[in-house]
């Protein structure tokens, strides 16, 4: 199945360097039927410690969400900053 996936910040050093268009651009990425975003992640060389929030379909879900074919799928890293 194909989802769409897009990358954010130091996440994107995994785009995989044959999907077409820049760093920042959506790109397709074959799975398996039934994976899950944290399979999805692993497919990637992403570890699950990697990535903080994640977005299926512009709505916000866990990494064991099983995925659908079509749907579109946002990792997000950690973010820092802050007042002390």
């Amino acid at each position: 199945m194909k989802v769409t996936v897009k990358l954010y910040g130091v996440l994107r050093k995994y785009r995989p360097a044959e999907a077409p268009g820049a760093a920042h651009h959506l790109f397709e990425i074959d799975l398996q039927s039934g994976s899950s975003v944290a399979k999805l992640a692993a497919d990637l060389g992403i570890d699950s410690g990697s990535y903080s929030a994640v977005a299926v379909n512009g709505e916000a879900a866990e990494e064991g969400v099983v995925l659908q074919e079509g749907d579109e799928v946002r990792l997000f890293p950690p973010s820092a900053g802050g007042t002390n």
